[in-house]
Formats: structure tokens, C-alpha cells, sequence
């Protein structure tokens, strides 16, 4: 599991943050970690850096006619704004020192990372390339590209001084939406295709599978065209396309659904501001496709954070990339404001990709095709970060696109157990669709290979738990060990209806392993171990184990427990499992099994659907669970049939999927 040394570097100076030029005169004030500020000058005039600046543009414009730059100086240039970079951090010893802790503290694992929280006050520093940085003398790596070595990662991002909390959680439950917003006003050209197909094959992992014997309507569709209309149906709901978009459209789109990513695909260009030029996105205008409005990064935050229809709620992304020139570039220092990123992370959006240089076209492709399945899956946006800029590295092809990725970003205390929630979640709803396949597919080796798929998802989660004995450790432990024992449970069930009865017993004896595993850690937290115990003794029933009363009463009880919680939610899963163990009451305990059984278990249902409706998951997935004994669990015979029967006819009703499962 990969961890973070956090460090805050926030460099100050007197008065308002515009409208003053870098100067060796000007005394900076340098605060980090528990260090005492230190007092340091930044040795390079203003024009001399926006004239190195300038050569690391591909292309200079001398009137109206463009002359490349020749590669060899923009590489001598990176070096040497690199090497500035570099003795500028080194003037900073409390940064120093930091970094050689953090190394003390990964004690030679490569599984720690710096993360360098950049806060920069005046606007004259945030042109500063600090992302193509070399290590400076004494710091680990020395020599070495500050953001790309290997010894101890520096994983470098921005932010403004804010001390409200940001309104967007990492970990919210909305099932990741994304908009891709291309423009291309005139004769210019963007590659559109390319970055579909790499949003698209993103998102493949969570893009569901039609159920079974779909109703065909059209002879003339066969079978599996079918499937694969109703599949882009869900790509749909997933990734919406606004090509040729105006400010307007994106206001109107972001005004009618919740989109939890938005990427922009377009040209950078100058605009205007107060009389200084600033950089902004070149959109087409609303009246006219072919003529470009040029929109500044604080206008694009308005239309991104749109009010609903019905004036309930904003629009609120949670991360913006700008695949876009000089996005991150604030042109002008001497009048408010920044870059485009700098306005919409100013505006509110927590996570901002953007690019302080020319982009070009081909790197544009690689950083949504190694930046979106990672971000997806639910890895820590910083160690995508790193990773992303590696690969930009890797495949340069005499570009520095690597040195141009810039990331403003908001990382509140709790952060870590954001991304691992959100992980957790992203990780079941993949392993629910690749279950949907094996149940959909009739060819054998696919249904295999969904069932691996899963197998690896499974595997990953559980590479990343966390080793504590703290309750929050053991939560996220028993957590995984629980959706191990379900997917476990249907693989079998799975085999089962294939006819390859040979590997279900098993699959069942896996399935009650990790049950088993799950449920001693939740016996340290009674209040939610009543889930995966109730599973436990299902399954030790199903596979005649010996009773097992003990855990049958400490279940009971934490269910009931969970009917006096105030959340709906908790309330209904505890009905879900007191109507399961009222039926496995006489096999477990039989002493206190209800005379009146199936009263009881239609009472607990319809408890559900009272209490979720109709069409919740909720219900549909109390029924499979009862539909099993009727169809898989039969090993007691009628008694256990008609229960069952009871609580399918008080469940019968139509499934809706849009929540994902806590179980199954």
C-alpha cells in the first residue's frame, strides 16, 4: 500500500499577489514543516525568465508568420530552467530536511512518496516551472529530475491558501460521470477520436451488461447486436460527448446532470484582461460553430458549476482536465487572477490537470490514456500524477509535456481514507459487472475470464488493506474479507447453473473461509457484524456444518441493534438478514425459533419495501438472497422451500440497480 510524506511548502511575501515582477531584490519568506521560516531571494530578473520561458514554445510568432524553435535549444532549456529551479530549493534547508525524514521514515521501501503541497502567494512565482526542478545538491536524488526519480518520488501540486472546506468529497457515493467538452473553432483541429477511445476504454470495467434473454423486439437484430446496443446505452449514461461546444452548452449540460469529471479537449488562446494578456480556452461561439470564443478560466468555472433545473442544487465536478495549451500558464502577472486552473480551483473544483506550456497533440492522448483508468479505478490522484508525468517521460519524442503537466489540487485531512473509500467502491461495482458477464455469457473461456477478472479485482483490493489494529483497519479489512466470501458464494452459484457442478463445493468452502474471516473482525464491532455473520451460517448450513448457536445470537442481536439506527439504509439490511435467520433459526438455534416463521419473515420484508420502496436495490437483493434457497440451498426440505417462497412473493418486485451493493 502506498503512502504519503506530506510536506507544505508555502513561500510568501508582502502585499497583494499581482502586479509585481521577480527581482533578486525582493526578500521571499519561505514556511515548511516545523522548521522556522527562512528569509530567501529568488536570483533571476523577471525578463529573464519569461525569455526562457519562451523558448520552451514550440513555435515563436514573429508578426504573422510562426518559425519553429530547433529541439536542441528547447532541451538546453529545460535543463537550464531546471537547474534555476533547482538552487532556488536549495536556499530552503527546512525543505531539506523534511525530505531527508521522509526517506528516514520509508526506511528503504519504494512504497513512500513526498507529497509537496506548493502555496504560492505572489503570481510572479507561480510562473515558475517548479515541476521540471532537478534535485538539488544534498536532497535525496540529487541531480536527478525532481518529479521523476525513483529513490524518493516527489509528487509536487498546487493550491490556494483557503481555510474553508471544499463543498466536493473524494469519496461520494455518485457513480463517476464524465464529460468530455471538445472544441475546434475555424480551420484549427483537435484529436477527438482519440481521446473518446481513450475515455471510452476507461471506463470499460464499470460499463454493465444487459441481464439475460433481453426482450428482442426486432428479428432483425440478432442476439448479441442487441447486447451491444443496450451496452451503449449504458456508455451513454457514463461518458456524454459535447463536440463544437459553446459556453452555453456546457452551462446547459452541467445544468441538467451531476458530472463527477470533465474533460476538455480545445485550443488555448490569448485573451484580453484589463488590457493584459491572459491565457483562455478557445470555444466556439454559440451563434457561429467556426468562430471561436476565447473564455477565460474564471467564465468556464460559472458554466461548470451551473444551477439544476428546478434550482435545487449546482453542478459540483470533482476534477477538471485541461487538455489544453498553456492552461496552466498565467501570462500576465499585473492584474488579478491566474491561470485557468488556478480560477477554477480558485472557483471551488478540488483537482485540476492542466498543462503551464504547449501541449502537444500526441502527449494530450497519453496523459487522458494513462491518467483516466487509474483515476477511475480509484487510485490516489497523486500517485497518478506521478505516474502519468513518468510515462509522459518515457514516451517523449523530443517534447517536454512531462515538465508541462501541472496539478492544482485539494487534500483534506481525511484524504487517504477518501481515496481508499472510494476505491473500495469503484472496486465492487467493476466486480458486479464482471459477475453480470459470466451470468450473461454462454461461452465458457469468457465466462472464465470474467470470473478472473474478478478474482484479480479481489486480489488488488486485499494488496492494499491496511495492517492496523485500530477499529478503522479492521472495518476495511473485514469489508473486503466479506465481498470476498459473496463474489466466492456466486462464483459457485455460478458454476452451479452452467452445469459445472465439480468446482462449486469449492467455491462454497472459499466463500465460507472468507465469510468466516470477515465476521471474527466484526465481532469486535457488533453494531455491523450481523451481515456477513448471517451469510456465515447460510452457507454452514447449506454445507452441514455443525450448529453454531453462539453466532447465531450475536447476530440476531446486532441486526436488531441496527433497527433503532435513525438511517433508513442500516434499517433495511437488518430487516434483510433478521428474516433470513428467522428461517435459519431451527437449524442453528432451535430453541429459539418462532412458531409463527413465515409471519415473521413476510413482516421483515415488507419492512424493506416500506421502508427503501419498491424498486431499490435493497429488495431485489433480499430476494436473490431468498431466491437461492429455492434454487441452490435446498437441504432441508419443504419447510425451507415455503419459507423461502414467502419472502420472494413480499419482495416481488422490480430491481433497480443504480445503488451499488454493500453485499450480496
Amino acid at each position: 500500500m502506498k503512502t504519503f510524506h506530506q510536506v507544505k511548502l508555502e513561500i510568501i511575501r508582502p502585499g497583494p499577489p499581482h502586479n509585481q515582477l521577480l527581482s533578486p531584490l525582493t526578500p521571499y519568506m519561505a514556511l515548511c514543516g516545523e522548521g522556522s521560516p527562512v528569509t530567501f531571494h529568488i536570483d533571476i530578473e523577471h525578463h529573464q525568465l519569461l525569455n526562457r520561458l519562451r523558448r520552451l514554445r514550440y513555435v515563436t510568432f514573429d508578426g504573422q508568420s510562426g518559425v519553429a524553435l530547433p529541439n536542441p535549444i528547447r532541451e538546453a532549456t529545460v535543463a537550464e530552467i531546471g537547474e534555476d529551479v533547482a538552487r532556488i530549493l536549495g536556499k530552503l534547508r527546512t525543505l531539506l530536511g523534511d525530505e531527508w525524514r521522509a526517506v528516514g521514515d520509508a526506511g528503504g521501501s519504494d512504497s513512500h512518496l513526498i507529497h509537496m503541497r506548493l502555496v504560492l502567494s505572489g503570481s510572479e512565482l507561480s510562473l515558475l516551472p517548479f515541476e521540471m526542478a532537478f534535485a538539488p545538491q544534498a536532497f535525496p536524488g540529487e541531480g536527478l529530475e525532481w518529479t521523476l526519480q525513483f529513490h524518493m518520488p516527489i509528487v509536487p501540486t498546487r493550491e490556494i491558501r483557503r481555510t474553508r472546506p471544499n463543498p466536493v468529497s473524494y469519496d461520494r457515493t455518485l457513480e463517476p460521470r464524465i464529460l468530455l467538452v471538445s472544441a475546434a473553432p475555424g480551420n484549427s483541429e483537435v484529436p477527438l477520436g482519440l481521446h473518446v477511445h481513450a475515455l471510452r476504454a476507461a471506463l470499460e470495467p464499470w460499463i454493465r451488461w444487459p441481464k439475460r434473454n433481453s426482450n428482442n423486439e426486432d428479428p432483425d437484430i440478432s442476439q448479441e447486436e442487441l447486447k451491444q446496443q443496450q451496452r451503449l446505452k449504458f456508455v451513454k449514461e457514463r461518458l456524454k460527448l459535447l463536440p463544437h461546444a459553446s459556453m452555453e452548452d456546457i452551462y446547459e449540460a452541467c445544468s441538467k446532470e451531476q458530472f463527477t469529471h470533465v474533460h476538455i479537449l480545445a485550443h488555448g488562446a490569448s485573451v484580453e484582461v484589463a488590457g493584459e494578456k491572459r491565457f483562455g480556452i478557445a470555444l466556439c461561439a454559440q451563434k457561429n460553430r467556426n468562430q471561436a470564443n476565447v473564455v477565460s478560466g474564471k467564465r468556464l468555472a460559472k458554466a461548470l458549476q451551473a444551477e439544476s433545473k428546478d434550482g435545487s442544487k449546482r453542478s459540483l465536478p470533482l476534477m477538471v482536465t485541461l487538455a489544453t495549451c498553456d492552461s496552466g500558464n498565467p501570462g500576465s502577472i499585473l492584474v488579478p487572477g491566474g491561470s485557468i486552473a488556478y480560477d477554477l480551483h480558485s472557483a471551488g473544483i478540488p483537482w485540476v490537470f492542466a498543462s503551464q506550456f504547449p501541449l502537444t497533440k500526441v502527449g494530450s492522448v497519453r496523459m487522458a490514456e494513462a491518467l483516466y483508468p487509474r483515476i477511475l479505478r480509484g487510485d490516489d490522484p497523486r500517485l497518478v500524477l506521478y505516474e502519468v508525468r513518468r510515462q509522459l517521460f518515457m514516451h517523449a519524442e523530443r517534447d517536454h509535456d512531462w515538465a508541462s503537466l501541472v496539478a492544482y489540487s485539494t487534500v483534506p485531512n481525511d484524504f487517504d481514507d477518501q481515496v481508499m473509500t472510494f476505491f473500495e467502491l469503484q472496486t465492487r461495482r467493476s466486480i458486479e459487472v464482471c459477475l453480470d458477464l459470466a451470468d450473461a455469457t454462454d461461452d465458457a473461456d469468457e465466462m472464465d475470464r470474467a470470473l478472473n477478472a474478478a478474482k484479480e479485482k479481489l486480489d488488488l483490493w486485499k494488496s492494499r488493506l491496511p495492517e492496523g489494529d485500530g477499529v478503522k483497519d479492521r472495518v476495511r479489512r473485514s469489508e473486503c474479507y466479506g465481498i470476498h466470501g459473496s463474489t466466492y458464494k456466486r462464483f459457485g452459484l455460478l458454476k452451479y447453473k452452467k452445469g459445472e457442478e465439480k468446482e462449486v463445493p469449492d467455491y462454497i468452502e472459499k466463500s465460507l473461509s472468507w465469510y468466516r474471516r470477515s465476521m471474527e473482525l466484526w465481532a469486535m464491532d457488533v453494531a455491523k457484524y450481523h451481515w456477513t455473520a448471517t451469510q456465515f451460517l447460510c452457507l454452514s448450513a447449506v454445507l452441514k456444518k455443525s450448529p453454531d448457536r453462539d453466532t447465531f445470537l450475536l447476530a440476531r442481536k446486532a441486526a436488531e441493534f441496527d433497527l433503532s439506527k435513525p438511517k433508513e439504509s442500516l434499517k433495511a439490511w437488518a430487516h434483510a438478514d433478521l428474516a433470513e435467520l428467522e428461517m435459519l433459526a431451527k437449524y442453528h438455534c432451535p430453541e429459539k425459533a418462532a412458531k409463527n416463521v413465515k409471519k415473521r419473515v413476510r413482516e421483515h420484508c415488507k419492512a424493506i419495501v416500506d421502508l427503501m420502496g419498491q424498486g431499490s436495490f435493497h429488495v431485489d437483493s433480499t430476494r436473490r438472497q431468498f431466491q437461492r434457497y429455492l434454487d441452490y440451498w435446498d437441504r432441508k426440505g419443504e419447510e425451507w422451500q415455503s419459507i423461502a417462497k414467502e419472502a420472494v412473493s413480499a419482495l416481488s418486485v422490480g430491481p433497480d440497480v443504480s445503488e451499488p451493493p454493500p453485499y450480496a
